[in-house]
């Protein structure tokens, strides 16, 4: 389950993840994304908060759906912030961000700890 987070706005879009992500979650996030880029938003920028996510009661097919609609609308994506409190987080997200960020083109993922939560926020407006 998730839901959006006060201090979304414009381009930038803040979402808990609470529990377990779903197939369902996935397809209401990208009619959210695909809303924005209708309000004629050209990138977004991401908090997703993962600290309160728990992959036992998550479905496999929703992060290959994720990832499946991230990928595609990667030049749609800019500043990504992934908060949570882990250092397998933290390094698959440094991993990410090696292997598909482009500074030339802003698109940077970033990871916080749960702890530094509102520079995470500073990041995706920044």
């Amino acid at each position: 389950m998730f839901k959006i987070l006060d201090g979304s706005e414009g381009d930038v879009l803040g979402v808990e993840v609470v529990g377990g992500y779903m197939k369902a979650d996935i397809e209401e996030l990208k009619k959210i994304c695909d809303a924005k880029l209708a309000e004629g938003h050209d990138k977004l920028n991401f908090l997703m908060k993962i600290d309160q996510l728990d992959f036992k009661k998550s479905e496999l097919g929703a992060f290959y759906e994720d990832c499946k609609y991230a990928l595609t609308h990667m030049k749609n994506l800019r500043h990504i912030a992934v908060v949570g409190h882990s250092k397998l987080e933290k390094i698959l997200i440094e991993l990410d961000n090696k292997l598909l960020g482009s500074t030339k083109k802003e698109l940077i993922e970033k990871y916080f700890d749960v702890a530094h939560m509102d520079e995470a926020w500073e990041f995706v407006r920044s």
